[in-house]
This record gives structure tokens, sequence and C-alpha cells, in this order.
């Protein structure tokens, strides 16, 4: 399994927001500002799927910019979307104060939507992802991408909770939120990520979505990922 950090921040860093690709042509969340690096390096060519976590800014803010690409090289097959629920809603109304319909017309022909909920299963290619509702805002989510020898989690911005456990014991490598020092009710902070590190110690951690202030506490004790890193498992 091929994971490419297309962004390892949040939305306070120099660095990207937190996304994925995965083997080359799913792409996992399109936050704010990401266009344009997946653009300039033709990344956005190979891109066949896309999942969104949640629908906060930095999750999915550039989804537009991905439909206008495709327009523009008036693409012609169907694109997978997996989101959470009332996307046509959510992005008539986006694409509405944008003054960009068209766009709206063009992916509801190009996009076959599908629905995110607790538990569900999925294929793509040969991964199966395993869905969990985690707790952050209404309708978050993380997964388990299971390619039938190892397992790779992927927390989305959560605090802790039940999926998140189940998570971690589902997985051989996880990308972990670890957004400040602080506690928090919808993130989880330094010492909560290396508790769990600690109490799963077969499990290979990896800091996502992590705040500068972060880098010297958990320098050494947990591997900061960084934008454009990329992990062969």
């Amino acid at each position: 399994m091929k994971i490419e950090v297309v962004g390892s921040g949040n939305s306070w860093t120099k660095r990207l927001s937190t996304s994925y690709i995965i083997d080359d042509h799913i792409l996992l969340d399109l936050p704010q500002g990401s266009f344009k690096t997946l653009f300039v390096n033709k990344k956005l060519e190979k891109i066949d799927t896309v999942i969104i976590t949640h629908y906060h800014s930095d999750h999915w803010a550039d989804f537009h910019l991905f439909i206008e690409t495709l327009i523009h090289k008036n693409f012609s097959k169907k694109i997978k979307l997996f989101a959470p629920e009332d996307f046509w809603t959510r992005y008539d109304y986006l694409t509405s104060a944008l003054n960009i319909k068209d766009n709206f017309e063009f992916a509801k022909k190009h996009i076959l939507y599908s629905q995110l909920c607790n538990g569900k299963i999925f294929k793509i290619a040969n991964l199966k992802f395993t869905t969990y509702k985690v707790l952050h805002i209404e309708n978050s989510f993380g997964f388990v991408a299971d390619n039938g020898i190892l397992r790779v989690g992927f927390s989305g911005d959560t605090a802790i909770c039940d999926s998140l456990q189940k998570i971690l014991k589902k997985s051989n490598h996880i990308f972990i939120d670890v957004s400040s020092a602080e506690l928090s009710k919808k993130h989880l902070n330094v010492n909560q990520a290396l508790n769990l590190k600690k109490e799963f110690e077969n499990v290979k951690f990896y800091a996502v979505h992590y705040s500068d202030s972060v880098i010297p506490l958990l320098r050494n004790k947990m591997q900061l990922t960084h934008d454009g890193e990329i992990f062969i498992f």
C-alpha cells in the first residue's frame, strides 16, 4: 500500500492541511489550499475516487476546484465519492455561493456519491475500507484500509472515543490526529496520543494534523509526517 501525505498540518501552520493520496488514485480529503499542489504536480490526473471525512473547510473546501479541473479537461468517466450525508445539499449551497452552478451540474453527472455511515464497508480496487464514526463534529469518520496483508488506519479529526480504539485494534499502522498540547473535545492532544502509542505498542504511529507547537513535544517519541512524504507498506 502506498500512502502519500499531501498535507500534514492543521489550519494554523504553513504546512498544508491533512490529506492523503492512497495507491496513486484515491484522494482522502481535499482541504483548502491543497488543490494548487495537486494540480501543479499533476496528481489529480490519476484520481478516480475521493473520500471526504467531514465537512470542515480544511477537509473538503477545494473539492470544487477538483471539479473545475475535470470540466476543463473534458473529463468523461465517473468519479467515485464517499462522503457524509447531505453532500449534494451542501455542494449546491457552496457552488451557489461561489456562482459556479455549471460546476454543480457537471458534478451531478460525473460523481457517483455513496453516503458514509458507521460500519460501512466499501472496496476500491484491492483495498477494503471500513468506516468508523469518530468524535469530532456530527458525521465525522475515520477508516481502516485493508489490502489483505496489512491494515492502515486513518483517525480523521477525532477526540478520544470508542471508535478510535476500534481503529487502533484493527491497524498495523495509523495516521493519527495530534492537533495540540491542549485538551480538546474535538481532537487528540499530545499526551493522549502518546498514551495510545504505549497502549497499542504493536501499531506504528504517524502524527498528522499537528500544530507547530507540538513538534518539540513529539520529537523522538512519535514519527512526524511531512507534506509530500511517501510511505510504502
